[in-house]
């Protein structure tokens, strides 16, 4: 099968083409922008699907992510904001600093990172997978791997950050690869699910 990514986030790419295995995995072209305007992970992942359908090849399935870090003290925030949550051209150190700048002081360190992949194939077909991963928000930053909010988010039965966790760690709980997994067997490239509808 073969699945072009809506996105051109080299992050993301390399994190879903290894939870995609045994699928063809590109990312979408280098000039794909789409703004999101939607008030949600789902409709900005839609967005972002139905953008890139009509320029996929036809045999293509395009999958779309969105994804947020949504805080318990501060209202859900950053939520859909979390990639420019310390402006229009954050960094991802630039975000934990703000982050961590707002919960400084504050007791209440729960937090879940969500995501949202909403599916595109040929011939009309879409599906929806969702995936949460529960934890909380360090003092500081601490490890090198991964990207974004890694460095500061604790999951839930552990006392690493996602930073601190090898990418096959990070990828058995992270949202993210929750989601892959379930966006997986439904285009049935699941293990125990061989070829596809």
């Amino acid at each position: 099968m073969r699945v072009v990514l809506a996105t051109g986030n080299r992050d993301k790419v390399a994190e879903l083409s290894a939870l995609f295995a045994g699928a063809e995995v590109e990312a979408a072209p280098a000039d794909f922008d789409v703004e999101e305007t939607g008030t949600t992970l789902l409709q900005n992942a839609w967005i972002k699907a139905t953008a890139l359908r009509d320029r996929a090849p036809a045999d293509a399935v395009v999958v779309a992510d969105d994804s947020g870090l949504f805080v318990r003290a501060l209202g859900g925030r950053p939520g859909i904001f979390s990639s420019r949550y310390a402006g229009p051209d954050a960094t991802y150190e630039d975000n934990c600093r703000r982050l961590l700048d707002e919960m400084d002081g504050v007791a209440d360190r729960h937090a879940a990172f969500a995501a949202v992949l909403v599916g595109l194939g040929p011939g009309g077909y879409s599906f929806v997978a969702s995936g949460v991963c529960p934890g909380a928000i360090t003092a500081a930053q601490r490890g090198a791997e991964g990207f974004g909010y890694d460095p500061v988010f604790v999951p839930d039965g552990d006392t690493r950050t996602m930073a601190e966790m090898t990418r096959a760690e990070k990828d058995a709980i992270s949202h993210r690869g929750r989601a892959a997994r379930r966006m997986a067997a439904l285009l049935r490239l699941g293990p125990d699910i061989p070829g596809r509808p």
